[in-house]
C-alpha cells in the first residue's frame, strides 16, 4: 500500500521519468519541472526511502554537498498493488487512484473552458490547448481475451516490451462480455503549471 501511495503522486512519477537517463540533482529537476527546489526535496526523499531513486554520486559545491540521483531500473517491475491490502483501506486506495486521475480530468476541463472563452473572442480550435486526451472503446470478447489484452496495451503506452507474468486460468475465462476501455493521458507539466497536481500527504 505504501508503494501505491508513493507512486500515486504524478509529481513523483515525473521525477522518476526525468531521472531515468543521466543522473540529476534536485536543482536540475526543479529547472525541468518548473518548481522551486525546496518543493521537490520532500518527494525526492520519499523516492530514495522507497528505493526507487538512487544516489549515484555526490559533489562538493563550496560548503554544500550536491547529490546526483538516478531512477532504479523498473523495466521488469510490474506493480498493481496488493488487492487484499487495498480491501483493508478502501477509502485510501480510491483516494490514491483519484489523485492520479483528477489532474487529467481537471486539465481537460480547463482546456474546454479556455476554448469556450477564446471562441467568444473569435478564435477557432482543432485541438485542445493543453496536452490531455480522453479516449474510450468497447469490445465483445471473452474474459481470457480481455485479460490478455491488458499487457500489450501497457507495452504500447510505455514504448517497451515488458515480460508480463503468465496469466493463470480463471473459471470465467470462456465467458463473453462487453469490456470498456478508457484511456486518460495528460502532460504532468501542464497540470503542474495550472496548480492541478497536489499531494494529500503532509510533509515531514
Amino acid at each position: 500500500m505504501e508503494l501505491m501511495k508513493i507512486l500515486s503522486d504524478p509529481r513523483r512519477t515525473q521525477i522518476l521519468a526525468l531521472a531515468s537517463g543521466e543522473p540529476v540533482t534536485v536543482k536540475d529537476l526543479a529547472e525541468k519541472i518548473g518548481e522551486e527546489p525546496l518543493r521537490l526535496y520532500y518527494h525526492v526523499k520519499k523516492l530514495v526511502k522507497a528505493e526507487l531513486l538512487d544516489i549515484v554520486e555526490t559533489k562538493q559545491q563550496g560548503n554544500l554537498i550536491e547529490k546526483y540521483y538516478k531512477s532504479v531500473d523498473m523495466s521488469n517491475t510490474i506493480y498493481k498493488g496488493d488487492i487484499e491490502e487495498q480491501s483493508e483501506h478502501i477509502e485510501l486506495a480510491l483516494s490514491l487512484i483519484h489523485q492520479k486521475l483528477n489532474p487529467g480530468l481537471m486539465l481537460y476541463q480547463k482546456s474546454l473552458e479556455l476554448i469556450r472563452e477564446r471562441k467568444e473572442q473569435g478564435e477557432s480550435f482543432t485541438r485542445l490547448p493543453f496536452h490531455v486526451s480522453i479516449d474510450s472503446t468497447s469490445n465483445q470478447k471473452t474474459a481470457r481475451q480481455w485479460r490478455e489484452s491488458l499487457g500489450p496495451i501497457m507495452n504500447a503506452m510505455d514504448g517497451e516490451q515488458r515480460e508480463w507474468p503468465e496469466i493463470p486460468p480463471d473459471e470465467r475465462d470462456a465467458e463473453k462480455g462487453t469490456y470498456q476501455y478508457i484511456l486518460i493521458s495528460y502532460c504532468v507539466e501542464d497540470a503542474t503549471k495550472l496548480g492541478l497536481v497536489d499531494s494529500n500527504e503532509k510533509e515531514e
